[in-house]
């Protein structure tokens, strides 16, 4: 299936064992597809990492995927300096490539700014121009790699909407999916980069999304909603001395989202890190999500009561085990 050539078409639908979901993304991930560039790879990141974001009907934006999307690229080329398809007779880059060259060539030293530092004018137009040019092929290319089945688009509405059935997969298997995607993405750029620039590029690929600021978030959440307690111990919270917390590990949702976000002291954001609280804290978060609701529906867009519950029981199935209890609770 040419799928690059589509502007718009529906997943294929039918009822599908998880033995069939391995063997098309194996398909996908195999010699069978044909990669000439590197980005496959970086799209299906993008939808990897942006997951948990979809909206009521599975559907994920040209805008979301696309932001992701030249974030990491902006990393792999400019930071990593890897080039993104064999070396051609003539020397000719990617469109892409030459996209973010020529933006960070505008501004002198940008490019060695992480992409989440740049002003958001600046990013909103370099990702416009990347979302413009390399819709085109990439969405179509990796639709046609899975056989139709992984999600249906349409390049004129600019969005994909999962299928259901594999978004189920997806979240069920995400931490494996991401290795696998990984290792042949890795495998792929060290054919077309010389050894020097491709070491430690497994770790590099896993860290091309990076956290945000997150300042914003500790504001609306102690002034707007006027969380003044750590979350977890329930220690009264001074300005100045408030960390924010992504209560599901980022590693694992790779996304801010805000409720997922809650204000801690320094002590048990500390000691947390990369693990989960106990199940009771899932109850309270759920609980504290409602109050937001309430008071401002539009800081929580597309979230539903179950969201915490579900991703906390997939994060666990992805191997996030080791459960962190705070020290004591401060009753106040």
């Amino acid at each position: 299936m040419q799928g690059y050539v589509l502007k718009e078409a529906d997943y294929v639908e039918k009822v599908m064992a998880e033995d069939e979901l391995w063997s098309i993304f194996s398909g996908m991930f195999s010699g069978r597809a044909v990669h000439d560039t590197s980005y496959k790879y970086g799209f299906f990141k993008s939808i990897l990492d942006s997951i948990y974001s979809t909206d009521d009907n599975l559907v994920l934006t040209f805008d979301q995927l696309f932001y992701k999307f030249t974030e990491i690229y902006w990393n792999l080329i400019l930071k990593y300096c890897l080039r993104q398809k064999a070396v051609t007779k003539n020397g000719r880059e990617t469109a892409l490539e030459k996209i973010l060259k020529e933006a960070a060539g505008k501004k002198t030293g940008i490019g060695d700014i992480c992409f989440e530092s740049l002003p958001t004018e600046i990013k909103t137009e370099i990702c416009h121009k990347v979302k413009m040019k390399c819709k085109e092929n990439v969405v179509g290319a990796l639709y046609g790699d899975s056989g139709g089945v992984l999600y249906a688009f349409s390049k004129r509405k600019e969005y994909i909407k999962l299928n259901p059935q594999v978004y189920a997969f997806m979240t069920k298997y995400k931490k494996i999916l991401e290795k696998i995607n990984y290792f042949e993405w890795a495998k792929f750029l060290e054919k077309v980069n010389d050894e020097t620039t491709t070491r430690n590029l497994l770790n590099n690929l896993d860290t091309l999304t990076l956290r945000n600021d997150l300042s914003i978030y500790r504001r609306i959440l102690f002034e707007e909603f006027e969380e003044h307690r750590c979350f977890y111990c329930g220690k009264e919270l001074k300005r100045g001395e408030i960390h924010v917390d992504h209560f599901i590990p980022w590693s694992f949702i790779k996304d801010d989202n805000l409720w997922n976000l809650v204000l801690t002291c320094s002590t048990c954001n500390l000691r947390k890190s990369d693990k989960l609280a106990p199940q009771q804290y899932v109850d309270r978060l759920v609980e504290r999500n409602g109050l937001m609701l309430e008071r401002n529906p539009d800081e929580l867009p597309f979230y539903k009561e179950n969201k915490p519950r579900e991703i906390y029981y997939w994060a666990k199935y992805n191997g996030y085990r080791e459960i962190w209890v705070p020290e004591k609770e401060v009753v106040g």
